[in-house]
C-alpha cells in the first residue's frame, strides 16, 4: 500500500529578492544616501545595490534571483517593460514624463535638478516600503 506523507509548509519563508536583501543598508542610506554613495541620487544607490546584493552571491550569503522589483516599478508607474531599470523609471517619473511612450534618449538628455534627485530619492523609499509589505502579505497568505 502507498504510503502518502503530508509535507508541511515552512514556518517562514525566505524570498531571495535584491532590494529586500539590501533593506538593512538601505535604510542606513536613506538618511544621508550621499555619505554612503558618494552622491544623492536614485542612480548611486542603485549601484551600491547592485554592488553590496553581488557581494552577498558571491560569498555564498544569498542566491541569485530573478528581482520582482523591476517589473512591480513598471506596473505600479505604467511602463509596458522595465528594461530601463527601476532608477530610471522612478527618475523620469518624478522629473515629470509620461510612461506611455516615453523617450529614453530624451529623458537622458535632460538635465536633473537637485530637487528631482532629492524627490526620485524619497519616492524610491516610498516604492520599498510598498513593495516590501506586498511581499510579507503574499509570504504570510502562502503559508496560511
Amino acid at each position: 500500500m502507498l504510503k502518502i506523507r503530508h509535507i508541511a509548509k515552512p514556518k517562514t519563508v525566505r524570498c531571495n529578492y535584491m532590494i529586500l536583501e539590501c533593506y538593512k543598508i538601505l535604510k542606513q542610506i536613506e538618511q544621508r544616501p550621499a555619505m554612503w554613495t558618494g552622491e544623492a541620487t536614485l542612480k548611486s544607490i542603485n549601484n551600491y545595490c547592485n554592488g553590496y546584493h553581488h557581494a552577498l552571491v558571491d560569498n555564498g550569503i544569498v542566491s541569485h534571483s530573478n528581482e520582482p522589483f523591476f517589473d512591480w516599478v513598471a506596473k505600479k508607474l505604467g511602463y509596458y517593460e522595465s528594461t530601463a531599470g527601476w532608477a530610471n523609471m522612478i527618475l523620469a517619473y518624478c522629473m515629470g514624463f509620461e510612461s506611455k511612450d516615453i523617450s529614453w534618449e530624451v529623458v537622458f538628455a535632460t538635465t536633473v535638478t537637485k530637487e528631482q534627485h532629492l524627490k526620485s530619492i524619497s519616492y524610491f523609499y516610498e516604492l520599498v516600503e510598498e513593495f516590501k509589505k506586498e511581499i510579507e502579505k503574499c509570504e504570510e497568505n502562502w503559508l496560511q
